[in-house]
């Protein structure tokens, strides 16, 4: 179990560092900038949508780093003890 973690946590590591996931990530960002900056102020709907892909893609990234940082958060606690 401890060492299927630690793959995770190095796959995780991996796709955090990836040069092309990175830029994939950062497109599809300013994609949903683009749409909250280029809408009327009518389209109060496209933005709030917009505005949820932006958290979502934060919310993937931030779960690949948490992932990433369990086994450093592990190695850290058996330092203290």
């Amino acid at each position: 179990m401890q060492n299927d973690k630690a793959v995770l946590a190095q796959w995780a590591k991996n796709l955090l560092n990836d040069d092309f996931f990175k830029e994939v990530l950062n497109n599809l960002k300013n994609e949903q900038i683009s749409v909250i900056i280029n809408t009327s102020a009518e389209e109060c709907d496209k933005r709030e949508d917009a505005y949820r892909h932006i958290k979502t893609l934060e919310l993937i990234t931030g779960h690949l780093e948490g992932i990433a940082s369990e086994t450093v958060i592990k190695e850290k606690k058996w330092k203290i003890l």
